[in-house]
């Protein structure tokens, strides 16, 4: 019960935090190569993990097959567009469009229109039926957001951008529901491995045409890098990965509602962004429809 809990409270306290070291790291770097440098570190560190993991398993059932998941090509390659969907287009996207000028505020509003896409389009790909507890919860969840940032929604939309973000919300998107459909076909660590590889190499072709890399190796960078590799890609992402597996896709996709606004609090503690009344009660409103969306499972 408690690991029921506490799991996705950990995912979206991690998640969250993914945003504001990516506000320290791309004032160090540009952001599609700090993305190719973390998405290569991360693919060696899933490798390491995985030997690790077979190499305990052989020791303790040195009988018994270490894996009897489905691999078979089409697996893997569908694996692989997983990857570069969630990894490479959804935060590439979002990246991109902070980078020609578009606010956080709007590109986290857009984003966070995810669960609702996401349980809508798996009514008729899962025959996921939502109570009406739950599609209140959307609709509250929702509403907790719009209150959370629309303190920060002034100021100009470049188009670009706009496009660049909402690129991004399909891309999750469809990345989520694909990893829904075939995430018991292949383990979770030989899984991770291909997306993030498939990540990397998505993240290469981008920086050999549509970018100049830089990159200056300094402790804020360093340590923005660090955490989003060790906690963001090798946390989050396992454990959303396992939430995704384990829960209907309304309950999974409504815990992104919780991200804009833990993400305001977490700046506000870090770099003293103001947060409002008006924010805490978007927070609180958000909170009441993350719950009932998870309380009741879909018929």
């Amino acid at each position: 019960m408690l690991f029921r809990v506490f799991l996705p409270l950990i995912f979206v306290g991690l998640w969250s935090s993914a945003f504001v070291t990516a506000k320290v790291g791309v004032v160090y770097a540009t952001p599609f190569a700090m993305l190719l440098v973390r998405f290569t570190l991360v693919s060696l560190l899933f490798l390491v993990m995985l030997l690790a993991a077979r190499w305990w398993q052989r020791r303790r059932s040195p009988h018994n097959q270490h894996d009897s998941a489905d691999t078979t090509p089409s697996v893997i390659l569908l694996t692989a567009l997983v990857g570069v969907l969630l990894h490479g287009i959804y935060l590439g996207s979002v990246f991109f469009a902070l980078s020609v000028g578009l606010s956080a505020g709007i590109s986290a509003l857009i984003v966070s229109l995810q669960p609702i896409l996401a349980s809508v389009l798996a009514i008729s790909l899962f025959s996921e039926r939502l109570r009406m507890q739950q599609i209140a919860g959307i609709a509250i969840g929702l509403l907790g957001v719009v209150l959370v940032l629309w303190p920060k929604l002034g100021g100009s939309m470049p188009v670009l951008g706009l496009i660049s973000v909402t690129i991004g919300l399909a891309a999750v998107t469809g990345g989520t529901l694909l990893q829904k459909k075939i995430g018991k076909q292949i383990g979770l660590l030989p899984g991770n491995i291909i997306q993030t590889v498939a990540a990397s190499l998505f993240f290469i072709v981008i920086c050999s045409t549509v970018e100049t890399p830089r990159i200056s190796w300094e402790i804020p960078f360093i340590i923005a890098l660090a955490w989003q590799i060790v906690l963001v890609s090798a946390g989050a992402y396992l454990i959303l990965m396992v939430l995704i597996q384990r829960d209907s896709m309304a309950a999974t996709s409504s815990l992104m509602f919780l991200v804009p606004p833990v993400t305001a609090v977490i700046a506000a503690i870090g770099f003293n962004e103001p947060l409002t009344l008006f924010s805490l009660t978007g927070f609180a409103v958000t909170s009441a429809g993350v719950y009932l969306v998870t309380r009741y499972k879909s018929a």
